[in-house]
């Protein structure tokens, strides 16, 4: 019976020791780059034939320049708005990155642009789940203006560069 609780000791501390060495592998932060392609819908309010204000709603996923790079194949939701006059627009909202392991990661954009062209502006990181818990950083980002997907449902591919801390 002795040797039963030996062998039960030695693999709960094997796993316990396994599990920590597993999370404090993650780096406590670094730098990232990559991509995400998006799709989604508007509605759209003119304000004349000068402005126009829209909200949005989109999703899509991530994908890393690292195969085991920060928030690489993450599925993400979107929501935003833009407004705009005389065709120059300033748009943000909110973007929940959805990691393949189950946690969050929940992060901020601002940009602005020229209606039917490229944009750029910036992302800030808000905090997460589970091992994302207080994550801070951030970077910059170009969104490539692409053809509608069909009616009334926009696409976007956008290029991120960037950093995140852990705390």
């Amino acid at each position: 019976m002795k040797k039963i609780g030996w062998v039960l000791f030695f693999i709960a501390l094997g796993l316990v020791l396994s599990a920590s060495t597993t999370y404090s592998e993650m780096a406590k932060e670094g730098s990232h780059s990559g991509k995400n392609y998006s799709t989604g819908t508007s509605k759209a309010i003119p304000m004349g034939e000068e402005r126009l204000h829209l909200t949005l709603e989109g999703s899509g996923i991530y994908v890393s320049d690292e195969e085991d790079g920060f928030l690489n194949y993450a599925s993400m939701h979107l929501l935003g708005t833009l407004h705009a006059v005389k065709g120059v627009f300033e748009d943000s909202g909110f973007i929940v990155f959805n990691l393949p392991d189950g946690d969050k990661v929940y992060a901020t954009w601002d940009g602005s642009g020229n209606l039917g062209k490229d944009a750029k502006g910036t992302i800030t990181y808000v905090g997460g789940t589970g091992k994302y818990a207080g994550l801070t950083g951030g970077g910059e980002y170009t969104r490539r203006h692409v053809p509608n997907a069909s009616k009334n449902v926009w696409a976007a591919i956008t290029i991120h560069t960037g950093n995140w801390k852990l705390p």
